[in-house]
């Protein structure tokens, strides 16, 4: 019988894979080296007008794809940004922007990680707070999950009519491949200082214990993500969410006789519904305000949440994810289906 570690395993397996993804890349394009990937934080925003020149002014932040809190290198250009420290950097932006009506989040997401969802659900808040100003959140394609979490510190949510929402509840991915790798005569003998110390390791099987703990866990997060839609949806009660909460999707009009979003229609009447609100900055029912993004080619570090090193597509790294997922385990509100 041959005995290797779980960190030898995945090297040779990470080998064996090398030439077949080498060949994928350089079939693909040439790549850019990993020095000319990284971001240069120079320059602050410029706003953009997209549309409209009547009295106020709108700003639109988006908020695409998963919810991450890490940037992420690119073999083919500059880093891209991660959701947590885009959106903090456009709200600390917006703080600045004395003749600012509101903000509409435009939400195209199927969530992410629940600590990065959860901080931008917090500089949501702390931004209406410090400018008193509504925050309108507007669904895309999708707004699921963590990208729903997020919306919940809106004063309104919108969604267009082909929308899908959410998706509520959490998720920690896990695969077992112990099964397969004692088919084959391969042993994953780690050295542990406890019994829990490889919860969840994928060469292992799990008992029923640790099951346990982790469904805690996942169950805990659970709780708070109910408890920041009661906060978002007042009308709604927890029993009703609840019911709402076991993890399915709903179409826009579901999610509408459900309660768990105001209006189902198009973006031009949810910025005129914005300039009704209360605490709009502006004119009450212009039909044009002016709706403004932030652009920058590159980036200036402002907030703490752009500390962090991009990820090098280490094709390592790409490899250990695609073998071994749980190595890299999160706990998410995100919709994978």
């Amino acid at each position: 019988m041959y005995t290797v570690s779980a960190s030898t395993l995945r090297q040779v397996i990470s080998r064996a894979l090398f030439p077949i993804v080498s060949l994928m890349l350089i079939g693909a394009c040439c790549i850019i080296p990993i020095s000319q990937a990284v971001s240069s934080f120079s320059e602050d925003f410029e706003e953009k007008v997209i549309e409209g020149d009547g009295p106020g002014k709108i700003l639109v932040i988006p908020v695409n794809g998963v919810i991450t809190d890490q940037d992420t290198a690119n073999f083919f250009g500059p880093s891209e940004e991660s959701t947590v420290a885009s959106v903090t950097s456009q709200l600390n932006r917006a703080r600045k922007d004395d003749s600012l009506s509101a903000v509409i989040l435009k939400v195209n997401s199927p969530g992410g990680g629940v600590t990065a969802s959860d901080i931008i659900y917090r500089e949501i808040l702390e931004f209406k707070k410090a400018k008193n100003i509504p925050v309108v959140a507007v669904f895309m394609d999708m707004a699921a999950s963590g990208g729903y979490y997020i919306s919940m510190a809106a004063d309104r949510v919108y969604a267009h009519p082909t929308s899908i929402t959410g998706s509520i509840g959490v998720i920690f991915g896990l695969v077992n491949v112990k099964e397969g790798l004692d088919k084959i005569g391969i042993k994953d003998y780690s050295i542990t200082s406890g019994d829990n110390k490889s919860i969840g390791s994928p060469t292992r099987e799990m008992t029923e214990q640790q099951q346990k703990i982790l469904q805690s866990i996942v169950d805990d997060l659970y709780q708070r993500f109910v408890t920041i839609v009661k906060a978002g949806r007042p009308d709604l009660s927890r029993e009703q969410i609840l019911k709402l909460a076991d993890g399915r999707v709903y179409s826009a009009n579901q999610a509408k006789s459900n309660g768990l979003v105001d209006d189902v229609g198009y973006f031009d009447e949810f910025v005129k519904a914005t300039t009704s609100l209360p605490n709009y900055k502006g004119p009450k029912g212009v039909e044009k305000p002016k709706i403004v993004i932030y652009t920058r080619s590159s980036r200036e570090l402002d907030n703490i949440y752009q500390a962090s090193t991009a990820e090098s597509p280490d094709l390592n790294r790409i490899i250990k994810q695609l073998v071994f997922p749980g190595s890299s385990a999160r706990f998410y509100f995100l919709w994978t289906p």
